[in-house]
């Protein structure tokens, strides 16, 4: 567990970041989510529904892509955990991966290593849901809460 001064951080740290995706010339998003993070309860059913229906919102944001990796995929490159892979327009700022856990954050920089993570975030994209299929399958996730 994370001391409250910590969480209220991350928590500011997060509502910045969501601002950049809505801003006038708003960032790209791509994000691969694993069914669990669809259908594993961990608040409310109320809240769930709430959180479920505003990443459906989302998803019709052109600047916002969402994809569901389903159970029936099996095995794939990220069980190890979630990464963030950081795109920077130019070659004097390069791509990082942002690796965060229990034990802290980790940015990964060496060329070599953002490049496994890229090929690792293609066959997740690979073997997910279509963005169509995904929020379909968010949408029944929804109804099925109630």
């Amino acid at each position: 567990m994370s001391p409250p001064g910590e969480i209220e951080r991350r928590v500011e740290v997060c509502v910045a970041r969501q601002a950049l995706l809505f801003r006038d010339d708003p960032l790209r998003f791509w994000t691969v989510l694993d069914e669990a993070t669809i259908r594993r309860a961990v608040e409310d059913p109320v809240v769930m529904r709430s959180q479920l229906k505003r990443l459906l919102e989302v998803t019709d944001l052109p600047n916002i892509t969402v994809q569901v990796l389903p159970f029936a995929a099996g095995a794939h490159t990220a069980t190890g955990g979630a990464f963030h892979i950081l795109e920077f327009p130019g070659f004097a700022d390069p791509d990082v991966v942002f690796v965060e856990n229990l034990g802290g954050n980790l940015y990964v920089e060496r060329e070599a290593d953002v490049y496994r993570y890229t090929v690792a975030f293609d066959h997740l994209r690979a073997k997910a849901l279509d963005p169509d299929d995904s929020r379909r399958f968010i949408a029944k996730a929804v109804a099925q809460l109630g």
